[in-house]
Parts: structure tokens; C-alpha cells; sequence
């Protein structure tokens, strides 16, 4: 099965240039066709489209090709991008980029030009994190010595509310039954956000309290 996903970043804007690209590849059918009409630097498995197109991916039994027109309509967000990867990997979902010219997986097994690709892209994404982590670190020193820095409160904790509209798309993983395993691998959440997010659907009755 051949699935394409578009997305532009606002609802005045028109995925026609994406959608004819899409119509010279094989096996195009409109029907398959997800178009999200949102920012990039949201999370792939955030976008209501996305969400929708990776449910029928995964319910589809296998060898599917997700296809776009480049690589950039997974994320603005390289980390986000490299991680939606491997979860399409971990699920044997292809991924073809149009522009980029390459898909991810070959008869099942990872594409070795592909692999080396998103290496590449894994490299920069992690030394961008460490630059980034450095200038924060330097702002918050910085910060300290002029006394305007206060941090979080000794013994604070997140708002149940705070935690649910942080972690939406495992609240709505939780609701459709599936387990805390099957939600890690699908969102790339750990198992202990996972786990924190289901006691306090437990604990306001959303969910059904597990068997003991």
C-alpha cells in the first residue's frame, strides 16, 4: 500500500505543488492522500493528519510506503524528523522522499544509503542540541550572577492538567486501548511518562483502573 502526506504550514496556503508531484508517482490514489495544514515544528504523530495517516498505516498489515515530496514535510524539528524515522523503521513503514530522492527501507530492510543519510542528519541534529544546551547553560550562569534567575521551586511539581496538554497524543493512545509499550514505540514517549499520564486518567476516572 502506497500512502502520500502533504503539509503546509497554514490554512491559506495550497498543497497543489506537493499534490502534483505526488500524481507522478506510482500507485497515487487520492484517497490515500493525508494533508496537514500546520506549523512544521510540531511533532509528526501531533498533527491530526499524520496521527490519522499513521493509525491506517499501522492497521494496514504491513508493507506500506509512506511517500512525500521531501523531507522537510516530516518536521522542521531534525530531532523529531530522526525519531518519526526510526519509528517508521521499527514499524516497517518505508519512507520515500520524493526530492531527496531516496526511501528508508529496501524489500523490508534498511536502505544503506538511506542509513548513512540520516546518520549525517543524526550528527548535526546532535551537535545543534549541544550547541543549544551550552548557550543555555551560559544564559542561565549569566542569568544567576545578575540575580534574575530563579529556577524551579525545590519540590515542585507539574499539574496534572500541564501534564495531559503536554502529552496529548498519549492520553488519545491510552483511550484506544493501546499498552504503555505499544505507546512508546509509537510516540517515542518514555515508559515512565507513559505511565504517569495513565494514573492521572486513572485517578479522574477517563480510564478504567487495570486489573489487579
Amino acid at each position: 500500500m502506497y500512502y502520500f502526506y502533504s503539509r503546509v504550514s497554514t490554512v491559506g496556503q495550497n498543497a497543489s505543488r506537493q499534490t502534483e508531484t505526488f500524481k507522478t508517482q506510482p500507485h497515487f490514489d487520492s484517497r490515500n492522500l493525508f494533508v496537514d495544514k500546520i506549523q512544521g515544528n510540531v511533532p509528526f504523530l501531533e498533527r491530526p493528519e499524520a496521527s490519522k495517516l499513521f493509525d491506517a498505516v499501522t492497521s494496514s498489515g504491513g508493507n506500506a510506503t509512506v511517500v512525500v515530496d521531501s523531507i522537510s514535510r516530516m518536521g522542521r524539528n531534525l530531532i523529531d524528523i530522526l525519531q518519526t524515522i526510526e519509528l517508521f523503521n521499527k514499524n516497517g513503514i518505508n519512507l520515500k522522499s520524493v526530492k531527496e530522492g531516496f526511501e528508508t527501507l529496501i524489500d523490508g530492510k534498511v536502505n544503506p544509503t538511506a542509513r548513512i543519510v540520516v546518520s549525517l542528519m543524526g550528527s548535526i541534529a546532535e551537535m545543534n542540541r549541544l550547541q543549544i544546551k551550552e548557550a543555555a547553560q551560559e544564559g542561565i550562569q549569566v542569568a544567576k550572577a545578575l540575580g534574575k534567575f530563579k529556577g524551579r521551586k525545590v519540590g515542585s511539581t507539574q499539574s496534572d492538567d500541564r501534564l495531559l496538554e503536554r502529552h496529548n497524543i498519549v492520553t488519545k493512545k491510552l483511550k484506544k486501548g493501546l499498552s504503555v509499550r505499544d505507546i512508546v514505540d509509537v510516540t517515542g514517549r518514555s515508559s515512565a511518562t507513559v505511565v504517569k499520564v495513565k494514573k492521572v486518567l486513572v485517578k479522574r476516572g477517563e480510564l478504567e483502573a487495570p486489573m489487579v
